[in-house]
């Protein structure tokens, strides 16, 4: 008569349904999960890297030149204390966490460090010429009429407006 207890489905408030066959079939009893919640590894990221920029804002001469990364750390560690609390509160669970896209923010992550190291040797239009078609395939646009227009659209304005008319200095490579 009775049925043993099998996991059905996991929903957000950390509870786990199970069917259970008690006396009619369908009654469901709540189970709550118990382990350790993966959201905090996120706010103790976000509470060492807010304090690292906070205490090296102080190394900033000009009183008013600091005021602003000051704000912006205590902004953040105010929002992270208000996440770690609704974590507590079990409105955050590791069901909510879904790394189906950390795979693409890996490669983008690439991307990027190889951005920054070819702006160092091949010099900044070069390497953004390379970039962004790089970053938008990643990123999944598959129009290369796309992908073409805005690559040779977004450095020939970067040029002109910045290098031309605003005479500002883009940072050239050791190569070029």
């Amino acid at each position: 008569m009775y049925e043993l207890c099998r996991l059905h489905e996991t929903i957000t408030q950390s509870y786990t349904y199970y069917p259970c066959v008690l006396k009619k079939r369908g009654d469901l009893a709540l189970k709550k999960e118990k382990g350790f919640n993966y959201n905090l590894l996120s706010c103790i990221f976000m509470y060492v890297m807010s304090g690292a920029f906070l205490i090296s804002s102080f190394t900033i001469e000009d009183r008013a030149s600091r005021t602003f990364p000051q704000v912006i750390c205590a902004l953040c560690i105010f929002l992270t204390t208000l996440f770690l609390i609704q974590i507590i509160r079990g409105k955050y669970t590791n069901t909510d966490i879904n790394l189906s896209g950390t795979g693409r923010a890996i490669m983008m992550a690439g991307i990027i460090l190889l951005y920054i190291l070819g702006i160092n040797f091949t010099g900044y239009y070069i390497a953004s010429f390379i970039f962004l078609p790089a970053a938008m395939l990643v990123l999944g646009q598959r129009n290369w009429k796309v992908i073409v227009g805005v690559d040779v659209g977004v450095v020939l304005f970067i040029y002109l407006f910045f290098g031309m008319l605003l005479s500002m200095q883009m940072p050239e490579g050791i190569l070029f």
